[in-house]
Protein backbone atom coordinates (compact mmCIF):
# COMPACT_ATOMS: atom_id res chain seq x y z
CA UNK A 1 0.00 0.00 0.00
CA UNK A 2 -0.21 3.25 -0.73
CA UNK A 3 -3.78 3.23 -1.73
CA UNK A 4 -5.84 6.47 -2.81
CA UNK A 5 -8.98 6.48 -1.62
CA UNK A 6 -10.85 8.42 -4.17
CA UNK A 7 -12.01 6.71 -6.93
CA UNK A 8 -12.64 8.68 -10.30
CA UNK A 9 -13.55 7.40 -13.83
CA UNK A 10 -10.29 7.86 -15.06
CA UNK A 11 -7.00 8.07 -12.64
CA UNK A 12 -6.26 11.71 -11.39
CA UNK A 13 -4.02 11.08 -8.76
CA UNK A 14 -0.53 9.29 -9.57
CA UNK A 15 2.03 8.49 -7.08
CA UNK A 16 5.34 7.72 -8.66
CA UNK A 17 9.44 6.94 -7.49
CA UNK A 18 7.94 5.28 -4.05
CA UNK A 19 10.28 5.01 -1.08
CA UNK A 20 9.28 2.37 1.73
CA UNK A 21 11.12 2.16 4.92
CA UNK A 22 10.96 -0.30 7.59
CA UNK A 23 13.06 -0.21 11.05
CA UNK A 24 13.04 -1.93 13.92
CA UNK A 25 14.09 0.87 16.12
CA UNK A 26 14.17 1.46 19.88
CA UNK A 27 14.12 3.91 22.68
CA UNK A 28 17.07 4.49 24.72
CA UNK A 29 14.86 5.99 27.84
CA UNK A 30 12.10 3.58 28.18
CA UNK A 31 13.97 0.56 26.38
CA UNK A 32 10.13 -0.08 24.16
CA UNK A 33 11.56 -1.83 20.94
CA UNK A 34 9.23 -0.22 18.44
CA UNK A 35 8.77 -0.39 14.57
CA UNK A 36 8.69 2.36 12.14
CA UNK A 37 7.38 2.38 8.75
CA UNK A 38 7.74 5.31 6.29
CA UNK A 39 6.32 6.08 2.37
CA UNK A 40 7.14 8.49 0.35
CA UNK A 41 6.37 9.48 -2.97
CA UNK A 42 5.70 12.01 -5.89
CA UNK A 43 2.42 12.81 -5.60
CA UNK A 44 0.92 14.51 -8.86
CA UNK A 45 -2.93 15.38 -9.66
CA UNK A 46 -4.40 16.84 -12.72
CA UNK A 47 -6.87 19.84 -11.41
CA UNK A 48 -10.76 19.21 -10.88
CA UNK A 49 -13.08 21.75 -12.76
CA UNK A 50 -15.86 22.83 -10.49
CA UNK A 51 -19.25 20.91 -11.01
CA UNK A 52 -21.87 23.24 -12.59
CA UNK A 53 -25.32 22.45 -13.13
CA UNK A 54 -25.73 25.45 -15.16
CA UNK A 55 -24.74 25.07 -19.21
CA UNK A 56 -21.97 28.05 -19.10
CA UNK A 57 -19.30 25.09 -18.43
CA UNK A 58 -18.14 26.53 -15.51
CA UNK A 59 -17.37 30.16 -16.94
CA UNK A 60 -18.25 33.37 -15.69
CA UNK A 61 -21.19 34.74 -18.41
CA UNK A 62 -21.15 37.89 -16.32
CA UNK A 63 -19.35 40.75 -17.54
CA UNK A 64 -16.37 41.72 -15.28
CA UNK A 65 -17.06 45.50 -15.01
CA UNK A 66 -18.10 47.85 -17.18
CA UNK A 67 -15.10 47.76 -19.35
CA UNK A 68 -15.72 44.35 -19.90
CA UNK A 69 -19.18 44.89 -20.69
CA UNK A 70 -20.34 42.59 -23.62
CA UNK A 71 -16.79 40.46 -23.64
CA UNK A 72 -19.12 37.40 -21.91
CA UNK A 73 -16.01 36.68 -19.79
CA UNK A 74 -14.21 34.60 -22.19
CA UNK A 75 -11.12 35.36 -20.72
CA UNK A 76 -12.01 34.01 -17.21
CA UNK A 77 -10.52 30.66 -17.10
CA UNK A 78 -12.44 27.76 -15.64
CA UNK A 79 -13.38 27.91 -11.84
CA UNK A 80 -10.63 25.04 -10.20
CA UNK A 81 -11.91 23.49 -6.41
CA UNK A 82 -9.58 22.27 -3.99
CA UNK A 83 -10.18 18.41 -3.76
CA UNK A 84 -9.45 16.17 -1.31
CA UNK A 85 -7.75 13.38 -1.72
CA UNK A 86 -5.99 10.72 1.11
CA UNK A 87 -2.96 8.14 1.72
CA UNK A 88 -4.72 5.07 2.87
CA UNK A 89 -2.18 3.18 4.83
CA UNK A 90 -2.68 0.03 7.13
CA UNK A 91 -0.30 -0.42 9.66
CA UNK A 92 0.02 -3.96 11.76
CA UNK A 93 0.08 -1.97 15.62
CA UNK A 94 -0.61 -3.68 18.39
CA UNK A 95 -4.91 -2.90 18.70
CA UNK A 96 -5.31 0.65 20.53
CA UNK A 97 -1.64 1.62 20.58
CA UNK A 98 -1.31 3.90 17.16
CA UNK A 99 -2.35 7.74 18.38
CA UNK A 100 -1.29 11.34 17.61
CA UNK A 101 1.83 10.79 18.96
CA UNK A 102 2.67 8.10 16.89
CA UNK A 103 3.13 10.11 14.09
CA UNK A 104 6.05 11.47 12.65
CA UNK A 105 6.76 14.87 11.46
CA UNK A 106 9.38 15.11 8.67
CA UNK A 107 8.01 18.32 7.00
CA UNK A 108 11.06 19.72 7.78
CA UNK A 109 13.57 17.35 6.23
CA UNK A 110 12.01 16.94 2.65
CA UNK A 111 15.29 15.24 1.61
CA UNK A 112 15.54 12.21 4.06
CA UNK A 113 14.03 9.47 1.94
CA UNK A 114 15.98 10.52 -0.72
CA UNK A 115 18.99 9.68 1.35
CA UNK A 116 17.70 6.33 2.26
CA UNK A 117 17.67 5.35 -1.55
CA UNK A 118 20.79 7.11 -2.05
CA UNK A 119 22.10 4.86 0.58
CA UNK A 120 21.27 1.35 -0.93
CA UNK A 121 21.72 1.84 -4.42
CA UNK A 122 24.26 -1.03 -3.87
CA UNK A 123 22.54 -4.50 -4.56
CA UNK A 124 22.99 -7.23 -1.69
CA UNK A 125 22.83 -11.09 -1.42
CA UNK A 126 20.02 -12.64 0.29
CA UNK A 127 18.76 -15.97 1.94
CA UNK A 128 15.66 -17.26 1.28
CA UNK A 129 13.03 -18.04 3.21
CA UNK A 130 8.75 -16.44 4.38
CA UNK A 131 6.47 -15.92 6.84
CA UNK A 132 3.16 -14.69 7.03
CA UNK A 133 0.79 -12.43 9.35
CA UNK A 134 -1.59 -14.27 11.25
CA UNK A 135 -5.47 -12.46 12.25
CA UNK A 136 -7.22 -11.22 15.26
CA UNK A 137 -10.39 -9.78 16.01
CA UNK A 138 -10.82 -6.03 15.63
CA UNK A 139 -11.07 -4.21 18.45
CA UNK A 140 -13.77 -1.28 18.65
CA UNK A 141 -11.23 1.99 19.82
CA UNK A 142 -12.87 4.88 18.77
CA UNK A 143 -10.83 6.83 15.31
CA UNK A 144 -9.95 9.98 15.59
CA UNK A 145 -8.71 12.90 13.71
CA UNK A 146 -4.70 14.73 14.16
CA UNK A 147 -5.14 18.54 12.48
CA UNK A 148 -3.20 20.42 10.67
CA UNK A 149 -0.56 17.74 11.21
CA UNK A 150 3.39 18.31 9.46
CA UNK A 151 3.04 22.12 9.42
CA UNK A 152 -0.57 21.73 7.88
CA UNK A 153 0.11 19.50 4.89
CA UNK A 154 -1.93 17.02 6.78
CA UNK A 155 -5.37 15.83 8.56
CA UNK A 156 -4.76 12.40 9.78
CA UNK A 157 -7.74 10.04 10.99
CA UNK A 158 -6.90 7.06 12.95
CA UNK A 159 -9.08 4.17 12.98
CA UNK A 160 -9.04 0.83 14.30
CA UNK A 161 -11.05 -0.31 11.78
CA UNK A 162 -11.76 1.51 8.23
CA UNK A 163 -15.79 1.45 8.38
CA UNK A 164 -14.55 4.01 11.21
CA UNK A 165 -13.11 6.60 8.50
CA UNK A 166 -16.54 7.56 7.78
CA UNK A 167 -17.45 8.38 10.64
CA UNK A 168 -14.90 11.22 11.35
CA UNK A 169 -14.46 12.11 7.70
CA UNK A 170 -16.60 15.75 8.38
CA UNK A 171 -13.86 16.90 11.28
CA UNK A 172 -11.48 16.86 8.32
CA UNK A 173 -10.96 20.62 6.54
CA UNK A 174 -13.30 20.89 3.96
CA UNK A 175 -10.21 21.20 1.21
CA UNK A 176 -8.18 17.88 2.58
CA UNK A 177 -11.54 15.90 2.70
CA UNK A 178 -11.16 12.48 0.44
CA UNK A 179 -14.68 11.45 -0.92
CA UNK A 180 -16.21 8.62 1.20
CA UNK A 181 -15.25 5.52 -0.31
CA UNK A 182 -17.32 2.26 2.12
CA UNK A 183 -16.45 -0.17 -0.85
CA UNK A 184 -13.02 0.21 -0.19
CA UNK A 185 -12.93 0.34 3.55
CA UNK A 186 -15.20 -2.59 3.76
CA UNK A 187 -12.71 -4.75 1.74
CA UNK A 188 -9.86 -3.41 3.59
CA UNK A 189 -11.43 -4.38 6.97
CA UNK A 190 -11.77 -7.78 5.51
CA UNK A 191 -8.23 -8.00 3.77
CA UNK A 192 -6.06 -6.62 6.95
CA UNK A 193 -8.48 -8.17 10.15
CA UNK A 194 -6.64 -6.13 13.05
CA UNK A 195 -4.61 -3.75 11.65
CA UNK A 196 -5.06 -0.36 12.52
CA UNK A 197 -5.98 2.27 9.59
CA UNK A 198 -3.84 5.68 8.95
CA UNK A 199 -5.38 7.85 6.43
CA UNK A 200 -3.18 11.21 5.52
CA UNK A 201 -5.50 13.83 4.06
CA UNK A 202 -4.27 16.24 2.10
CA UNK A 203 -5.81 18.72 -0.84
CA UNK A 204 -5.14 18.10 -4.28
CA UNK A 205 -3.94 21.56 -4.94
CA UNK A 206 -1.10 21.07 -2.15
CA UNK A 207 0.54 17.80 -3.90
CA UNK A 208 4.15 18.93 -4.09
CA UNK A 209 4.25 19.86 -0.18
CA UNK A 210 2.71 15.94 0.02
CA UNK A 211 3.73 12.26 -0.36
CA UNK A 212 6.30 11.15 2.91
CA UNK A 213 4.00 9.66 5.72
CA UNK A 214 5.60 8.31 8.71
CA UNK A 215 4.83 5.73 11.66
CA UNK A 216 6.06 4.79 14.97
CA UNK A 217 4.28 1.97 16.60
CA UNK A 218 4.18 -1.11 18.78
CA UNK A 219 3.83 -4.66 16.71
CA UNK A 220 0.63 -6.64 16.83
CA UNK A 221 1.94 -9.58 19.33
CA UNK A 222 3.15 -12.59 17.30
CA UNK A 223 4.93 -10.16 14.46
CA UNK A 224 7.66 -8.79 16.66
CA UNK A 225 9.94 -11.49 13.75
CA UNK A 226 8.92 -9.23 11.18
CA UNK A 227 9.60 -5.66 9.41
CA UNK A 228 6.27 -5.08 7.37
CA UNK A 229 6.41 -2.34 4.67
CA UNK A 230 2.90 -1.32 2.76
CA UNK A 231 2.95 -2.34 -0.62
CA UNK A 232 -0.48 -2.99 -1.81
CA UNK A 233 -1.50 -1.34 -5.17
CA UNK A 234 -5.05 0.67 -5.80
CA UNK A 235 -4.47 4.54 -7.47
CA UNK A 236 -7.36 5.02 -8.01
CA UNK A 237 -9.89 4.14 -4.70
CA UNK A 238 -9.97 0.39 -5.38
CA UNK A 239 -7.69 -2.59 -4.53
CA UNK A 240 -6.25 -3.71 -7.97
CA UNK A 241 -5.49 -7.45 -8.78
CA UNK A 242 -2.62 -9.64 -10.50
CA UNK A 243 0.78 -8.53 -11.37
CA UNK A 244 1.29 -4.97 -11.00
CA UNK A 245 3.97 -2.79 -12.17
CA UNK A 246 6.88 -1.92 -9.29
CA UNK A 247 8.85 1.54 -8.76
CA UNK A 248 9.83 1.33 -5.59
CA UNK A 249 12.87 1.38 -2.72
CA UNK A 250 13.16 -1.03 -0.20
CA UNK A 251 14.73 -0.07 3.14
CA UNK A 252 15.00 -1.72 5.90
CA UNK A 253 17.31 -1.62 9.09
CA UNK A 254 17.53 -2.35 12.64
CA UNK A 255 19.24 -1.06 15.98
CA UNK A 256 20.39 -4.96 16.48
CA UNK A 257 22.29 -4.81 13.28
CA UNK A 258 26.14 -4.03 14.40
CA UNK A 259 28.78 -2.27 13.16
CA UNK A 260 30.19 -5.77 11.92
CA UNK A 261 26.84 -6.12 9.78
CA UNK A 262 27.42 -5.44 6.03
CA UNK A 263 25.55 -2.69 5.84
CA UNK A 264 25.09 0.71 3.73
CA UNK A 265 25.60 4.11 5.44
CA UNK A 266 23.38 6.94 5.33
CA UNK A 267 24.35 10.52 4.74
CA UNK A 268 21.48 12.13 5.93
CA UNK A 269 21.52 15.58 3.94
CA UNK A 270 20.13 17.87 7.39
CA UNK A 271 21.81 16.57 10.40
CA UNK A 272 18.38 18.42 12.54
CA UNK A 273 16.57 14.77 11.27
CA UNK A 274 18.50 12.45 14.08
CA UNK A 275 18.62 15.36 16.44
CA UNK A 276 15.08 15.59 16.55
CA UNK A 277 14.40 11.87 15.79
CA UNK A 278 17.64 9.93 16.83
CA UNK A 279 15.61 6.66 16.04
CA UNK A 280 16.29 7.16 12.16
CA UNK A 281 19.37 4.50 11.90
CA UNK A 282 22.28 5.69 9.64
CA UNK A 283 22.70 2.11 8.71
CA UNK A 284 20.46 0.11 6.66
CA UNK A 285 20.32 -2.69 3.71
CA UNK A 286 17.91 -2.18 0.67
CA UNK A 287 17.30 -2.10 -3.01
CA UNK A 288 15.71 -0.48 -6.03
CA UNK A 289 13.44 -2.10 -7.77
CA UNK A 290 13.63 -0.44 -11.35
CA UNK A 291 10.45 1.14 -12.97
CA UNK A 292 8.79 -1.56 -15.12
CA UNK A 293 8.97 -4.31 -12.83
CA UNK A 294 6.15 -6.47 -12.49
CA UNK A 295 5.44 -8.55 -9.56
CA UNK A 296 2.45 -10.32 -7.97
CA UNK A 297 -0.08 -7.69 -5.64
CA UNK A 298 0.83 -7.53 -1.86
CA UNK A 299 2.53 -5.81 1.00
CA UNK A 300 6.27 -6.32 1.74
CA UNK A 301 7.64 -8.57 4.49
CA UNK A 302 11.05 -9.14 5.79
CA UNK A 303 12.50 -11.62 8.24
CA UNK A 304 13.56 -9.38 11.40
CA UNK A 305 16.14 -12.28 12.07
CA UNK A 306 17.89 -11.81 8.39
CA UNK A 307 17.49 -7.73 8.67
CA UNK A 308 19.88 -7.77 12.12
CA UNK A 309 22.86 -9.76 9.54
CA UNK A 310 22.04 -7.41 7.01
CA UNK A 311 20.35 -9.60 4.80
CA UNK A 312 17.77 -8.05 2.51
CA UNK A 313 15.06 -10.82 1.59
CA UNK A 314 11.32 -9.08 0.58
CA UNK A 315 8.67 -11.25 0.62
CA UNK A 316 5.97 -10.13 -1.83
CA UNK A 317 2.89 -11.15 0.51
CA UNK A 318 -0.86 -10.85 0.15
CA UNK A 319 -3.16 -9.30 2.70
CA UNK A 320 -3.91 -11.94 5.31
CA UNK A 321 -7.69 -12.44 4.39
CA UNK A 322 -7.28 -11.91 0.50
CA UNK A 323 -9.10 -15.14 -0.38
CA UNK A 324 -12.42 -13.68 1.55
CA UNK A 325 -12.19 -10.89 -0.88
CA UNK A 326 -10.76 -11.80 -4.44
CA UNK A 327 -10.75 -16.00 -3.77
CA UNK A 328 -7.79 -17.42 -5.69
CA UNK A 329 -7.75 -14.76 -7.91
CA UNK A 330 -4.56 -12.85 -7.89
CA UNK A 331 -2.99 -15.88 -6.02
CA UNK A 332 0.55 -16.26 -7.22
CA UNK A 333 1.62 -20.17 -8.01
CA UNK A 334 4.72 -19.50 -6.22
CA UNK A 335 6.00 -17.58 -3.64
CA UNK A 336 7.50 -14.35 -4.72
CA UNK A 337 10.87 -13.08 -3.10
CA UNK A 338 12.68 -9.68 -4.39
CA UNK A 339 16.42 -10.66 -3.63
CA UNK A 340 19.67 -8.24 -2.80
CA UNK A 341 22.41 -8.78 -5.75
CA UNK A 342 25.90 -9.16 -4.65
CA UNK A 343 27.68 -5.80 -6.07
Amino acid sequence: MCLSNNSYPSVRVSFDDTILLGLEVKDPTSGLVEHVVGYYNKVSARKAAAANANPDFGWDVKPAGAAAEGDFGWDVPAPVMKVGNAMLIAVPAEPGTVSAKSLVAVGKYPAFMEDYKKAVVPRRPVMRGSRSFGSDALLGAKAIVVKGFDGGTYDVVIASSAGQISSVIAQVDEAKRPQLNAELYKQLDLLYPGFTFVLFCFSEEDTAKSGCAVVKYQPRKGTEHLLYLPGLDGHNGQVETGEVELNHTLVVGSYRMGETVDASDVAFSDAGLRQEYPFFLDRVVGKVIPKGTMAPQGDFLFSLDEVRKGVFRAKRQLPPNWSKVFGTKGVPATPYFIKGSAY
